[in-house]
């Protein structure tokens, strides 16, 4: 099954608190997760992805935490 690719760097820009996202999605604040072993630029592997991926039950939408991270370093 193909999933669909989806450029959300316009959306993640204008993001004041959370932008819902999906594990395909992907945009230009990509930084790849230290954690992870292997990597793709796609949001599942991002950084600022959050998918609850060190949980029990990690899920397939998730939320950007690019600009609460960004915010909080200014």
């Amino acid at each position: 099954m193909m999933r669909e690719l989806r450029v959300r760097t316009a959306e993640g820009k204008k993001a004041d608190d959370s932008l819902g996202i999906g594990r395909s999605d992907f945009c230009d604040a990509f930084e790849q997760d230290p954690d992870r072993l292997f990597s793709a630029r796609e949001c599942w592997y991002c950084k600022y992805g959050d998918f609850g991926i060190l949980t029990e039950h990690p899920t397939q939408k998730g939320v950007c935490r690019y600009e609460t991270t960004m915010n909080d370093i200014s």
